[in-house]
Parts: structure tokens; sequence; C-alpha cells
């Protein structure tokens, strides 16, 4: 019966990319001194992938097929090994906190907008 807005859902989506990367990021520096470990990352979020967001004109977003947002995978970026075969780098997580932190606020500052304007025209 209720349909969720699509802005609603496209801030649920990028919480919940946001949510799955800092868990990524907190495995990798977990794992900071395990030899032989490889950094692990996630891609940021792609409204487009997630099918969050639609083309209602021919100017808007790609309206072609969408692909599934792709999970964990490891981090072909990441420096040079260290001497016992370890890839993490704790100024780079740290620097990918930083940026998914500020996803998630992002998120929420974009559901809790919607969800005023909703409340509004529902006259509550």
């Amino acid at each position: 019966m209720f349909d969720m807005p699509h802005l609603m859902r496209a801030a649920q989506d990028l919480a919940r990319n946001a949510g799955a990367r800092q868990a990524v990021i907190a495995e990798n520096i977990a794992q900071a001194n395990t030899p032989g470990f490889r950094a692990r990352d996630m891609p940021l979020f792609d409204p487009r992938a997630a099918g969050g967001l639609r083309a209602t004109r021919p100017t808007h977003l790609d309206s072609g097929p969408r692909a599934a947002q792709p999970g964990a995978q490891p981090d072909r970026s990441a420096p040079a090994l260290s001497p016992n075969g370890n890839s993490v780098s704790l100024e780079r997580e740290m620097m990918r906190a930083a940026q998914t932190r500020q996803a998630h606020e992002m998120a929420l500052a974009s559901y809790s907008s919607a969800r005023v304007i909703l409340r509004t025209a529902l006259g509550r």
C-alpha cells in the first residue's frame, strides 16, 4: 500500500553501503599486523547501480540496466607490501573511514529531510 519514496530508499541504500564499508575498514585495521593479510575495500555507493534512482526524462540518469553493488574486494590500489606480506596502511584506512563517515552522515541527513517533507505533505 505504502511505497517508500525513492529518495528515502536511496538514503537507506547509501547508509547500508557505508555500514558495510565501515565493517571492511575495521577488519583491515584489526588485521594490520597479521602476516600475509591483504587489505580489502568496497566501492563507494553508486545510486545508479543500487537502483535507488530512476530516470523520468531522457536527460536524467542513464536509464540502462543496473548492476548490483559489488561487495568487498581485494584492494588493488594498496601500497607496497610490508616485510611480513601485509598490505594494510593505517593512514589509508583512516582516510577511508572518514570518507565513509561523511557518506553515512549524508545518508542520515537525506533521510531526515525526506521524512520532514513527507510529514509536511501529510499535514502532521
